[in-house]
């Protein structure tokens, strides 16, 4: 709920210091000033005109220090009088009151003048500053008034949806209570998204207060800062009656005791289907404690455990519990350092199953060849229901690529293979497209980070321009240079199914985007929705040359072009802007953007 904070208001003491400053100047320091200026005057007077008044002077300079003398010390001992004003009847001659009085006027016009631009500005401005303040109050509480009647209107909309995205939205945990007290009136709510609002304990509280009694299944409470004392409150809701199928409590800071709550939980749950916990802290005690959760669990389907601490030993205790467990299919432990030895039991569990997993998330897990041979193992056995597997960021290399694909012959299911970051040369690819020409359900192929240069991406494009049917393709940072963008070319102008390629980091240069430039022209069944060519080095030639390709073929351009970070002046962008508005005339209204 967004809060309205008034500016700070003008208050009396502040016009009270103003003018006591000004009365201090008048009380104080003007007769003393009046007198000085008066003094000097008389003084260069009195030389000129008569030198028998010299003695007075001198008498009255001397009686009128011990004078100022006892003023000062009279007003340090009595801090709360006011100082005396000079006796100027004792201390001048008649000979002298001129002078004074000339000195007076002066002291008093420049007073005046002080009034007049200091304390009246300084007036006027308090007054405007005070009815500014007013008007602003009064606006702001409009502004409160007519936010808090969206919000109520939003709550009673909230009674009747049947899923409901408050994503992003800055609740925070008393808007999260407040929107939690709207859908307890709503009971055909089944979905509900408040990540990344910062729920907190509060908001989860005052979740798990309603939950029990809703009608809601899948629940996403990602980035919220629900810690694990929120975890507990919410693990005490889900051992009792639940209709909570889908649970994501990813990136919440959750350690070992919110995970040890939720294995409590999951021990007497029987709704969740799938859990997801990535991107917390749990390392191997709490891992340890959800293994012993799954291995009586049988309502569990998915979890993912990515980006978390439980490493080898925790790998090893899930591995035990999955040969317990009938339920699991999808098993996600991206980023955990589990190693050879982690995905070696991991592999070993799933053969002794009876089930074939589904998804198997591997990547970024420090395996080597050792564990791509366990993982080849595992798929020729008991994958043949498998239609994810990634292995991103490993280090499994031409060895283990040419096992693992040779192992995938028999998963036809296959839709989505990750293998890039493998430290896969054109050799280890020369394999994978051999081995995979037969996986007709394939759509998503990612390759990216590894160096197979012109003649790896060459293998692989002749197999995808027919014998794959894919529908997204990466592969940035491969080293293609110009010559692989030639294979590129030839995929471009042959396959009628690829929406989506990624060619960064290619250092492809103007010759590089001149071929692909020549590609879009002679592109007859080109369906490329979106492309992407950052860091690919082209300039202004290269640019040029692209829009002319998009010119030539309005109905092959792709919706989205991308080429950050390239060398692009004004004067290709100019050029690329022209073949957009082209794109549009031509081909009735596709609406193209381009990334610069």
């Amino acid at each position: 709920m967004q809060c309205y904070r008034l500016p700070e208001k003008i208050t009396y003491s502040s016009v009270s210091s103003a003018r006591f400053k000004l009365y201090t100047f008048s009380r104080c320091t003007l007769p003393l000033s009046i007198y000085v200026v008066g003094k000097v005057i008389s003084g260069t007077k009195s030389d000129a005109v008569d030198d028998t008044g010299a003695d007075t002077v001198d008498a009255s300079r001397a009686y009128t220090r011990n004078s100022v003398s006892n003023n000062v010390e009279r007003r340090v001992s009595k801090a709360s009088k006011s100082i005396q004003e000079p006796d100027l009847k004792r201390t001048t001659s008649p000979g002298l009151m001129l002078p004074i009085f000339s000195a007076g006027l002066i002291a008093a016009a420049f007073l005046a003048y002080l009034y007049r631009h200091i304390f009246a500005s300084k007036a006027s401005s308090l007054i405007a500053g005070t009815s500014e303040v007013m008007s602003q109050g009064l606006q702001n509480k409009k502004l409160q008034k007519d936010a808090e009647a969206r919000l109520n209107d939003f709550c009673d909309r909230l009674r009747n949806l049947p899923a409901v995205d408050l994503s992003a939205q800055n609740l925070g945990e008393e808007g999260t209570a407040y929107v939690v007290e709207a859908l307890a009136f709503n009971p055909g709510c089944v979905s509900l998204d408040l990540s990344k609002n910062g729920v907190g304990k509060m908001g989860t509280s005052a979740l798990s207060a309603v939950l029990p009694t809703s009608a809601i299944r899948n629940l996403v409470l990602n980035t919220n800062s629900v810690g694990d004392d929120g975890v507990e409150i919410m693990a005490k809701m889900l051992s009792g009656n639940s209709l909570i199928q889908n649970l994501d409590l990813g990136q919440n800071g959750i350690g070992d005791s919110g995970a040890l709550a939720l294995a409590e939980a999951l021990k007497l749950n029987t709704s969740i289907k799938s859990l997801d916990l990535s991107g917390n802290g749990i390392d191997v005690n709490g891992a340890k404690a959800l293994a012993d959760a799954l291995a009586c669990n049988t309502s569990l389907k998915r979890i993912n455990l990515s980006d978390n601490y439980i490493g080898e030993e925790g790998a090893m205790a899930l591995a035990e519990s999955l040969k317990a467990n009938t339920a699991i299919e999808e098993l996600l432990l991206k980023g955990n350092e589990i190693g050879d030895k982690g995905v070696t039991a991991i592999c070993d569990a799933l053969k002794a199953r009876e089930i074939s997993p589904l998804i198997l998330d591997l990547g970024n897990n420090s395996i080597s060849v050792v564990g791509a041979d366990s993982i080849a193992s595992m798929l020729s056995e008991k994958a043949t229901k498998l239609t994810e597997l990634n292995l991103y960021m490993n280090d499994i290399s031409n060895a283990g690529a040419a096992k693992i694909s040779e192992a995938l012959k028999l998963c036809k299911a296959v839709r989505s293979l990750d293998l890039g970051g493998n430290n896969i040369s054109h050799e280890g690819m020369q394999a994978i497209a051999n081995n995979i020409k037969g996986l007709e359900n394939l759509k998503i192929l990612e390759l990216g980070y590894n160096p197979l240069g012109a003649q790896g991406v060459k293998d692989i494009v002749d197999v995808a321009k027919f014998e794959l049917k894919l529908d997204s393709l990466k592969l940035g940072w491969c080293k293609l240079g110009p010559e692989g963008a030639c294979s590129v070319a030839d995929l471009l102008m042959f396959n009628s199914t690829l929406t989506s390629l990624d060619l960064r980091g290619n250092e492809l240069g103007n010759d590089g985007a001149i071929i692909l430039g020549r590609a879009f022209k002679s592109a007859s069944t080109f369906k490329l929705a979106e492309l992407d060519l950052g860091y690919n080095e082209i300039k202004d030639e290269g640019a040029c040359a692209i829009a002319q390709g998009l010119k030539g073929n309005a109905e092959a351009a792709p919706v989205d072009l991308k080429l950050n970070s390239n060398y692009i002046t004004r004067f290709g962008q100019v050029a690329l802007t022209e073949a957009v508005d082209l794109v549009y005339e031509m081909s009735k209204g596709k609406t193209m953007t381009i990334h610069f």
